[in-house]
C-alpha cells in the first residue's frame, strides 16, 4: 500500500511538471506563419496583397512600427497608477460571449493581473479582463491619453469607420476565439500570441486560451491556423468574421482599431 501511494504521488509531481514545461513552451513561442512587412504599405499595396472587394483572404503583421515617445511615457505602468490608479474600470468575463460584467479600481486590476501568471485558471468566465469600451464610467482621462495614439489609416473594403479600444492583461490571460468586424491590433508593452482561422476552431467557449493552448491545440483536430506572436511596435490586421483568439505571453497594454461600416 505504502509503495503504491509512493507511486500516485510520483505521477502526480510528473503531471504537474509536465503542465508547468508546456505553459513555459507556450510563453516562450516565437514563430510566425502570418505574413509579414516591415513597415507601413500604401492603401493599395494593402489592398493588392491581402485581399480584394469581398473578404480579406489573409491576416498580416507589421513589425516594430514607431509608437508616439509621449504617449509612451503616459502608458508606464508607474505613470498610470499614480495619475489615475483610483479611477473606475468596466472589466469583463474572459471567455468567448463576455456576458458577465463588473467594476473595479484600476490600481486593484493592475494588481490582480501581475499577479496572474501564479496561477493558470481554466476557465474564463471565472476570470476578469479590461478591454473595449466603457460607457458607464468616466472615460476622459482614458481620452486624454489616446488622443496621442495615431490608429492605422487603413480601409478595409466598405469598413472605413474607425473605433479605437484600450486593453491591458497579465501574463497567461486573453480572450478565446470569437469573430467580429475587422480591425488592426498594437502591441504597446508586453507580448501577445494571436490564433486566427477562417474556419470555427475546436474549443470551449469558457474554456482560457491558455488552457485550449495546452489540452487542444495539438490533441484536437483543428481547421488551418495562422498564429504568431507580436512583440512591442507590432501591429497584426485581422480580417472580417474570421475566428481569433489571443494570449498575454507577459503582462501586455494594447490597443485596437476597429472597423465598422
Amino acid at each position: 500500500m505504502k509503495e503504491y501511494l509512493i507511486f500516485l504521488i510520483f505521477l502526480n509531481c510528473i503531471n504537474i511538471v509536465s503542465t508547468i514545461n508546456d505553459v513555459e513552451k507556450i510563453y516562450s513561442l516565437e514563430t510566425c506563419n502570418i505574413p509579414e512587412e516591415f513597415s507601413l504599405i500604401t492603401q493599395r499595396e494593402f489592398s493588392h496583397r491581402y485581399g480584394g472587394k469581398q473578404t480579406l483572404t489573409t491576416p498580416v503583421v507589421f513589425r516594430q512600427l514607431p509608437i508616439n515617445k509621449q504617449f509612451l511615457n503616459m502608458m508606464q505602468l508607474d505613470s498610470i497608477l499614480k495619475r489615475y490608479g483610483n479611477k473606475y474600470i468596466t472589466v469583463t468575463t474572459a471567455n468567448t460571449y463576455s456576458y458577465q460584467k463588473q467594476y473595479i479600481k484600476l490600481n486593484d486590476y493592475i494588481n490582480l493581473q501581475r499577479q496572474s501568471s501564479a496561477k493558470i485558471t481554466k476557465w474564463g468566465n471565472e476570470t476578469l479582463y479590461w478591454f473595449g469600451d466603457d460607457l458607464l464610467n468616466d472615460q476622459n482621462w482614458l481620452n486624454q491619453i489616446l488622443r496621442y495614439y495615431k490608429s492605422p489609416a487603413y480601409i478595409v473594403d466598405d469598413f472605413i469607420q474607425p473605433s479605437l479600444t484600450f486593453g491591458m492583461g497579465g501574463q497567461g490571460t486573453g480572450v478565446p476565439f470569437h469573430f467580429h468586424g475587422p480591425g488592426f491590433q498594437q502591441m504597446i508593452f508586453g507580448r501577445k500570441r494571436w490564433y486566427l482561422s477562417a474556419e470555427k476552431p475546436s474549443f470551449d467557449p469558457n474554456e482560457t486560451t491558455i488552457q485550449w493552448a495546452i489540452e487542444k491545440r495539438f490533441k484536437t483536430k483543428q481547421p488551418f491556423l495562422y498564429e504568431c506572436t507580436l512583440n512591442p511596435g507590432d501591429m497584426i490586421f485581422f480580417p472580417n468574421l474570421w475566428w481569433h483568439a489571443t494570449l498575454n505571453l507577459d503582462f501586455a497594454i494594447f490597443l485596437s482599431t476597429f472597423l465598422s461600416l
